[in-house]
């Protein structure tokens, strides 16, 4: 395939699978045939078929003999996720909502299995990054800390898969959250109060006690970014309607 086919096969892509998830097409329905796409987008047909694989294995298109069928969201791939962020200018907060339950879910799952499984010299190792979180005099110092923790945990756990989903819900969230100028300012008691709870919790080796606290500091966070995402989203809704 040309340089040229593969730049008009990624527009496509992103044409159709766009008006996919906007609901332009009903789950079921056809897309139009190959010959007619590409009368709409002026390309080749090659191009064309390109982009339809590219439905495909995103998990929102099925190629059969008779057509393509649109498929529906839920049955789609991971991949999908950041492209439903990216609709509108500011994420959906229900669907914001709903990724960070699970990766809370997730990170306490994977704090659990690391104390379970962790070593003396493990632990240790754990508490100086927890001493850091409580250490850090600023929230960006801290955040990086809580992040280092949450690898750590991961490293120790040696989850594969747990890992890997992981990685790709971070990977399609946690960049497009911090691109879109969220800011979120955690209460420095409620977060002192946590770490002195995990630290505890470290030390006794209660895995249990590891992730209520790592849950509670998802949780706090979660709670704090939709309400500065709403603030935000607010703000944007004033400044439309006060437009001449």
């Amino acid at each position: 395939m040309t340089i040229n086919n593969v730049s008009r096969a990624a527009e496509i892509t992103g044409v159709l699978r766009d008006e996919i998830l906007r609901g332009q097409y009903r789950s079921g329905e056809r897309l139009p045939s190959e010959r007619d796409l590409a009368a709409r987008f002026l390309a080749n047909r090659g191009a064309v078929r390109e982009a339809l694989k590219k439905l495909e294995q995103l998990g929102i298109a099925a190629i059969h003999p008779g057509g393509v069928r649109v498929v529906p969201i839920e049955d789609s791939t991971l991949e999908v996720l950041g492209h439903i962020l990216d609709l509108e200018e500011l994420p959906n907060a229900v669907l914001v909502d709903q990724l960070f339950t699970v990766i809370g879910a997730l990170i306490a799952m994977s704090a659990r299995t690391a104390i379970e499984t962790a070593d003396d010299s493990q632990l240790d190792a754990a508490r100086d990054i927890v001493a850091r979180i409580r250490a850090a005099k600023d929230a960006v110092s801290r955040q990086a800390s809580w992040h280092e923790l949450g690898d750590y945990f991961n490293q120790i756990n040696k989850n594969l898969v747990l890992r890997l989903i992981g990685n790709g819900l971070k990977t399609q969230f946690m960049g497009r959250m911090e691109g879109i100028g969220v800011e979120v300012q955690l209460d420095d008691a409620t977060t002192l109060k946590i770490v002195n709870e995990l630290d505890a919790a470290i030390a006794a080796r209660d895995a249990g006690g590891v992730a209520s606290a790592a849950q509670q500091h998802f949780n706090l966070v979660r709670e704090k970014f939709l309400e500065a995402l709403q603030s935000l989203a607010d703000t944007s809704t004033h400044k439309v309607g006060n437009n001449p």
